[in-house]
């Protein structure tokens, strides 16, 4: 794991596109959205965040805000014996957006 504080501002647009996914799982049986755990709990791993429940609003694009994420990462100044993590981060941010954006479209065939 890390030793380098996660700004809230990833870890909040996280815990909202992860409510988002969770209610697109509830909603929409059929196991697709499994298709995005690896990439989400990777990243999960990396922020070394808890779950944490989200009440505000649903409505986003889940894909929209990991990638809002990994640009934050992206921008994080870290000393060089984090760089390796924050580089890791921002991949697993990213690479969570792209399973996403697949799983969804694949529903628009």
């Amino acid at each position: 794991m890390n030793n380098f504080e996660v700004p809230g501002r990833v870890a909040d647009l996280v815990t909202h596109a992860e409510a988002i996914l969770e209610a697109l799982e509830a909603k929409e049986p059929g196991g697709r959205w499994a298709m995005t755990a690896f990439s989400r709990y990777r990243a999960q791993q990396l922020l070394g965040m808890p779950y944490e429940p989200f009440d505000g609003d649903l409505d986003a694009d889940p894909a929209a805000l990991f990638d809002q994420a990994a640009t934050a990462v992206d921008q994080l100044e870290v000393p060089i014996e984090h760089l390796s993590w924050r580089l890791s981060l921002a991949d697993a941010l990213r690479a969570t957006a792209i399973d996403i954006r697949m799983v969804r479209d694949a529903y628009d065939v």
